[in-house]
């Protein structure tokens, strides 16, 4: 999994959040197209077209790109190489840096974590039918986890799902427009526990709450949409001589 972290110089109208969502997801995939057009039509040709996800950071001045995929990633390092201005019409960013951030699976078995939650923070919804399901529903949550690293049928274990504890739930629902349509998702956090269950199914929920929160849960994510902070509650094992106490652990957004 890998993530490029963007630190831009903003310049231009304040947007909102679906709208600069929206247009930063056509300028990525133009992106990809102009730099490689054999991935672009790979990308474009996929079953499931969700390889990458996308989100700016207003407050932050940062622009966060997610993939499973390296040829994904290695493209778009290379479009910011020559290309240091993203044009979002209205809204502008020049870029100053460009880090690459990878994680590899002992890396995220290290912070195995048995109990943790799931802050939602930027609107999240599942889209079933036609029809938006903007509710945090674990099911829904995983499945869509499971399909970052998984294409075609899924033999998915909901009794597993059924099996996990909710110790908290708190949530809102809010609309996002995205000019053309609207989409309604929720925000708020969510507590999981796995320790009724045997470890290696723990550890399996664990890798996909912890892909989750990289590349984002449900629909659009690559319009900005589905964000999360993954925050463990084992300190014990998770805590590391460097860490300090508000950065321990947590996963995901900053």
């Amino acid at each position: 999994m890998y993530r490029l972290r963007i630190f831009l110089k903003p310049y231009g109208k304040k947007l909102d959040r679906g709208v600069l969502g929206r247009r930063l997801h056509g300028y990525i995939l133009k992106a990809i197209q102009n730099t490689d057009p054999v991935l672009s039509q790979m990308i474009h040709d996929r079953k499931e077209r969700q390889i990458f996800s996308a989100h700016l950071l207003i407050e932050n001045d940062e622009l966060h790109i997610q993939s499973p995929s390296k040829a994904f990633i290695q493209c778009m390092q290379q479009h910011f190489l020559v290309q240091e201005q993203i044009d979002l019409i209205d809204w502008k960013g020049v870029v100053q840096e460009v880090q690459l951030i990878s994680y590899s699976d002992e890396e995220i078995m290290q912070r195995f974590a048995t109990k943790f939650t799931l802050h939602f923070i930027s609107p999240t919804t599942f889209y079933q039918s036609g029809n938006y399901y903007p509710l945090p529903d674990p099911t829904l949550l995983f499945l869509s986890a499971l399909k970052i690293t998984h294409t075609g049928n899924i033999d998915f274990p909901y009794s597993m799902i059924r099996t996990i504890k909710i110790n908290y739930a708190s949530f809102k629902t809010v609309v996002v427009d995205f000019e053309k349509f609207q989409a309604i998702g929720f925000l708020g956090k969510m507590t999981l526990n796995t320790n009724k269950l045997p470890l290696e199914d723990q550890k399996w929920l664990w890798k996909l709450a912890f892909y989750g929160s990289i590349m984002g849960f449900g629909y659009k994510t690559a319009w900005g949409m589905g964000q999360v902070k993954l925050i463990p509650h084992d300190k014990a094992i998770l805590r590391t001589p460097n860490a300090s106490e508000k950065s321990q652990g947590v996963v995901g957004n900053p």
